[in-house]
């Protein structure tokens, strides 16, 4: 699936520009677990905005997937009842 691999690599994107950016930020103040922490905190609030496209559109081709799938499974089921 193209949109699942296009959104998940900027999943990763962002928490990796979240994670540069806090270790500039405050590597001096913090270990590399809590910036590790508070990027994926971060990344995972900005996500919900900042790839809504990209979300739609994997939700859209799961949605025609599945759509097509149960259809599938129906005429299958009625081409069994027939028999």
């Amino acid at each position: 699936m193209k949109e699942f691999a296009i959104y998940t690599g900027l999943r990763a994107a962002l928490f990796a520009v979240c994670f540069a950016v806090l270790w500039f930020a405050l590597h001096s103040w913090l270990t590399i677990f809590p910036l590790l922490l508070v990027a994926l905190i971060i990344s995972s609030i900005l996500s919900i905005f900042v790839l809504r496209a990209a979300r739609d559109r994997l939700a859209g081709k799961i949605d025609t997937r599945a759509h097509t799938i149960s259809q599938r499974l129906e005429q299958a089921r009625t081409a069994e009842d027939d028999d």
